[in-house]
């Protein structure tokens, strides 16, 4: 049986100790705040980021350098024949197209996957990844097996303020003022290589039941095609833990037999939609 290593980007939301936990790798995104450079669960923690984001600073991202990743890839080959690589959405980040490249120079030992995710439904990719190889399955039939299922996922959420969608150009500022005004809530959806919007509605809590009837539709669609008993549901947010477990044992409620995991929204995601957003996915895997 091949020993293989899986690998994935801080886009996941996987925390250093999952990592630990399941034997998985993450690699750090980079963010620059106010000018100065950290690495995403290593030197950036939680309230540096939010305390930039609601200081107005310039707060950026760029994905992991080549030098990083090579050391990180070779580090492991050491001791592992082969790596299963998940970047984020290769539509969302230049990360996949970076690290397909330079997998180019490891003679096959590094299978870089175009996962077509982000956030929870990323992180549900990489922990099936790791069952897989302990299955035995090989690394060729991984990577097939997951790009097979990339597009059985979806998340969707729902923001706190209108603001940042106005600075990152989604929503012009006379949309963002109504908005605030009349209390507008967007609902976007993030599926495949796109994130979208999906509607709007009046309030958080008609916005959440908005998520809610696209979860139970996605839920018939993926039951039929994969069986409901491989499905899996997440609550992702963005520094609102008493409102997403809250939300999550609601949900488990509407969907019975389900055990609803919740997770912090990647600051990749964040940096876009701002503090307070708050979102729900389904996912096969």
């Amino acid at each position: 049986m091949e020993k293989i290593a899986i690998v994935t980007d801080s886009n996941s939301g996987i925390t250093a100790e999952k990592a630990r936990q399941y034997g998985i790798w993450v690699v750090p995104m980079i963010f620059y705040v106010g000018g100065n450079e950290y690495k995403e669960g290593i030197s950036l923690t939680e309230e540096t980021f939010f305390a930039g984001l609601e200081r107005g600073d310039d707060v950026t991202t760029s994905q992991p350098s080549i030098k990083d990743l090579k050391e990180l890839w070779d580090g492991i080959l050491q001791e592992h024949e082969k790596i299963i690589h998940i970047p984020m959405s290769k539509m969302l980040s230049g990360g996949y197209a970076a690290a397909a490249a330079i997998s180019e120079d490891y003679g096959g030992r590094v299978l870089v996957v175009d996962s077509r995710r982000i956030s929870v439904t990323q992180a549900s990719m990489a922990f099936h990844a790791k069952m897989l190889s302990e299955s035995g399955m090989s690394a060729e039939e991984i990577k097939r097996k997951l790009e097979g299922d990339a597009l059985a996922a979806g998340i969707y959420i729902t923001v706190d303020s209108l603001e940042y969608l106005k600075k990152g150009g989604r929503i012009s500022g006379i949309t963002a003022m109504a908005g605030e005004l009349l209390n507008i809530k967007p609902v976007l959806q993030i599926k495949g290589n796109l994130i979208e919007e999906y509607g709007k509605v009046r309030g958080r809590k008609k916005a959440k039941k908005m998520i809610e009837d696209a979860l139970r539709n996605d839920w018939e669609i993926l039951s039929s095609e994969h069986g409901a008993e491989n499905l899996h549901f997440y609550v992702a947010h963005a520094g609102v833990e008493k409102e997403a477990s809250e939300w999550a044992g609601e949900l488990e409620k509407l969907f019975p037999g389900y055990k609803i995991g919740t997770a912090k929204l990647p600051m990749n995601v964040c940096c876009h939609v701002g503090p307070g957003t708050i979102g729900a996915a389904v996912c096969l895997n």
